[in-house]
């Protein structure tokens, strides 16, 4: 089982609002490590980029995945979200419902893609509560050779239904000419 302190000994350190206060959560700046890190009520969410789809396949290993966080992306080669999420409400029956939204920006602003409601979990999940979960859904982002150069910013909303809870973060990636 992974659990999440090996998660975050290969990330670094955990940077993470606690805004149980009842202030609205917000992501914290994610210092240069390429992980973006936010948490409240007992719900944590890890986001980052990853080339490819490999990270996903290695999740299901025995071995925890090697996390190579991507900042600058190549022009036809995908880039995908990566969200991990601990410590989800459950329902009666041991389901959780986390979703979540992306919007990727171009160096300009304007929206380059957007997917809603992608699915984090929405079946029984491991009740531990330090374990990690990937989210099932992911967005792809694939940059063609007549895109923008630049960074571009990808934002997510994480929402836990059952805690009532949503999480945002983001991350940028640049793109060279």
């Amino acid at each position: 089982m992974k659990i999440l302190a090996i998660v975050f000994m290969l990330c670094g350190t955990l940077y993470a609002a606690d805004t149980t206060n009842g202030s609205a959560p917000a992501a914290v700046p994610p210092k240069d490590d390429g992980i973006s890190l936010a948490q409240t009520n007992g719900f944590g969410v890890q986001f980052f980029l990853v080339e490819g789809e490999k990270f996903f396949s290695d999740w299901e290993k025995p071995e925890p995945p090697h996390i190579a966080p991507v900042s600058v992306a190549q022009r036809g080669v995908p880039v995908c979200t990566a969200v991990i999420f601990v410590g989800a409400g459950l329902k009666s029956d041991g389901s959780a419902d986390v979703t979540y939204d992306t919007v990727v920006r171009k160096p300009d602003g304007s929206v380059y893609a957007r997917d809603k409601n992608l699915v984090g979990a929405q079946e029984k999940i491991d009740p531990a509560p330090k374990a990690l979960q990937l989210a099932r859904d992911f967005t792809g982002i694939r940059i063609e050779p007549k895109d923008q150069a630049g960074v571009y910013t990808v934002e997510v909303v994480v929402k836990d239904h059952v805690k009532k809870v949503e999480l945002h973060l983001a991350r940028k990636f640049t793109v060279e000419k």
